[in-house]
């Protein structure tokens, strides 16, 4: 129990922080000792935005200008590039998700430690090929669509004052932009949007306006802001989980856990059990099997 209090007074003060910008709307940011404002983005605002960006690509392409694709065919094409580098990237990402995925389970220290350090080098060796990859593909059809996308989040989502009626100054505009994308990167991971609401306490009114949660925003589907709607799936997520599943003693109270806990029934234990009986009778008969072992 003292773990769990321990646990929660170590991160009410982002989780509080991260729960009220997103009920809010709006994120401060601040820049060179002066306050911008970043208007979360609503669901018909992500709507319209990637509805655009389609019509870019489909514009660009229908002038010429070359897609990724074809981008990187002609580079593969030249020696300049090849299909062992974009399959290098495919695996070092498969290996990423899988092993960010199994660091979560680790409990010990030191070999969390050590496992942290072998993603990071992942990332950073994924990284640099994608970087080498972005310079052959930074005049493509889709790096131009998603060149004015981008602005157009900007220019629709930071502001000087609170009413955000006043575009950001050209002069900052790439800093705030920066900073901008930064806090939506904070807002927009799982782990920190399920912290927000179990810690936050917004799990807790979930529960009791589960059957309508958007009286919770007094607004349409269409009026949510994206991390609302996140927040909301999420706390149900993490709602059914808890109602289906028996959790460990050891992971409750944390909610990333949690959500990602899986319970074994009795038929994939007598599987995995009937498997490990198998490979020992196959060791000892030394590497064979008889038609009557899988009869016991």
């Amino acid at each position: 129990m003292r773990k769990k209090r321990e646990m929660k007074s170590q991160n009410d003060g982002s989780h509080h922080t991260d729960l009220l910008e997103v009920v809010r709307g709006y994120s401060l940011l601040k820049y060179l000792d002066k306050s911008y404002y970043f208007k979360h983005f609503t669901v018909i605002d992500a709507l319209e935005v990637e509805d655009l960006r389609i019509q870019d690509l489909a514009c660009s392409e229908k002038s010429g200008i070359k897609t990724e694709k074809q981008l990187i065919e002609s580079a593969i094409n030249i020696g300049a590039w090849s299909n062992k580098q974009e399959e290098k990237i495919k695996s070092t990402e498969w290996t990423i998700k899988r092993s960010t995925v199994a660091l979560g389970k680790i409990k010990d220290i030191t070999q969390r430690k050590t496992f942290n350090e072998q993603i990071k080098k992942q990332e950073e060796e994924l990284a640099k090929i994608k970087g080498e990859r972005a310079q052959i593909t930074r005049y493509s059809a889709e790096h131009l669509a998603e060149t004015k996308r981008v602005s157009r989040m900007v220019d629709r989502s930071a502001f000087c004052d609170l009413n955000f009626k006043k575009p950001v100054p050209d002069k900052v505009k790439l800093s705030v932009t920066g900073l901008l994308f930064a806090r939506y990167a904070e807002l927009n991971s799982r782990d920190n949007i399920l912290r927000a609401s179990y810690h936050g306490g917004f799990f807790d009114a979930f529960i009791c306006q589960k059957e309508n949660p958007f009286r919770m925003f007094n607004c349409t589907f269409a009026e949510l802001t994206v991390f609302q709607k996140y927040l909301m799936v999420l706390s149900n997520n993490l709602f059914s989980k808890l109602k289906n599943n028996k959790m460990p003693e050891e992971i409750m109270g944390d909610p990333v856990k949690m959500i990602e806990y899986e319970e074994k029934d009795e038929e994939d234990k007598s599987v995995s059990h009937g498997v490990d009986d198998l490979k020992m009778k196959m060791q000892a008969r030394g590497g064979k099997l008889k038609a009557e072992d899988f009869l016991t």
